[in-house]
């Protein structure tokens, strides 16, 4: 075990990374609103694993998975506030640990499909340093989920290569920091347009007694940057589309043929929408967004022609005038 451990830790210590370039374009691209897929993967010899799943928003957010199947979660342990706590004790399959990050800054941990905890750090668009996010600590690599290629789809994927000997705990460490950003150990970066999540590999934290030697680990810090959100979620959200897309209020399109068009700054109420064409048969019908409380910087649209909702078509080349008319 020393030899192997000794080797791990050259591993650990080393400055060699991978980096997959996701441009923010994979999420916006041509101003299409939708989701776009990261998978990091562990390689060992000739098996690979999935390891995390890491998903965008349309409004810059990220939720970061543990790339497992969802169990029943039994003797579970988490970290909070720096000390080993026993975790819930859920019958049926329960999804792993997840990190949500939202655009505002705050962030959030899962576990069991439950909250666990929030930190607040810089908004998304506006990082100028690293923030670390929480680690996942895995017993050793094949504990973790082959991919199935029928399943298993991405737009891009990183692959983490591990020595072959390596058998032991492995635990790694999540930050988030302004694009580019390099790992100080080995590891990986995801690099989009605005930021760059970063996971490499640290030592494990704490000693842990026998019985949990086969167990996944999660936890994040005790405090973030900051004491609360330095945003809300409509300011955040413009903002990450104006560092995107410049001071001109988009028009993005779903991919179920619909779009939103987003206000220049948050209203007192819902806006109203008023958009000209060039083409005298087509019109707008507004679309009532699933929120309890209808946003007061956005509006959702289909553009209908004399077939009605036109779901196939981008027009917005024939869009000539746009008005989101409320008050400020």
């Amino acid at each position: 075990m020393a030899g192997v451990w000794s080797g791990f830790e050259e591993v650990c210590n080393s400055r060699n990374y991978a980096a997959a370039n996701i441009s923010q374009a994979t999420q916006e691209s041509k101003g299409e609103a939708r989701m776009s897929t990261a998978r990091i993967l562990v390689k060992q010899g000739t098996e690979t694993y999935r390891f995390l799943r890491v998903e965008t928003s349309t409004d810059g957010s990220l939720v970061l998975f543990l790339d497992r199947e969802p169990r029943p979660l039994e003797h579970g342990m988490t970290l909070d506030s720096g000390t080993w706590k026993n975790g819930l004790a859920l019958e049926g399959a329960r999804p792993y640990v997840r990190f949500t990050l939202h655009t505002s800054g705050v962030i959030h941990r899962y576990e069991g499909g439950q909250r666990r905890q929030a930190i607040y750090i810089e908004p998304l668009h506006a990082l100028t340093r690293l923030h670390q996010i929480g680690f996942i600590s895995i017993p050793r690599p094949s504990r973790l989920d082959q991919p199935d290629r029928d399943k298993d789809g991405h737009d891009v994927a990183g692959t983490l290569e591990l020595p072959e000997d390596v058998s032991t705990r492995i635990t790694f460490v999540i930050e988030i920091g302004p694009n580019p950003q390099a790992p100080q150990t080995f590891g990986l970066a995801l690099n989009y347009e605005l930021y760059s999540i970063v996971v490499r590999i640290i030592p494990t934290p704490v000693a842990l007694p026998p019985e949990q030697a086969d167990h996944f680990l999660s936890g994040m810090p005790a405090s973030g940057a900051f004491d609360k959100p330095q945003t809300d979620k409509a300011r955040a959200e413009l903002a990450f589309y104006q560092a995107v897309h410049g001071n001109a209020p988009p028009i993005l399109r779903e991919d179920s043929g619909a779009y939103v068009a987003l206000a220049a700054v948050p209203m007192r109420e819902a806006p109203k929408l008023k958009i000209g064409f060039d083409r005298a048969d087509l019109c707008v019908e507004q679309i009532p967004f699933d929120y309890a409380t209808q946003p007061t910087h956005k509006d959702r649209f289909w553009i209908c022609d004399k077939g009605g909702r036109n779901k196939n078509d981008d027009l917005r080349d024939h869009i000539t005038s746009v008005e989101l008319d409320a008050r400020l």
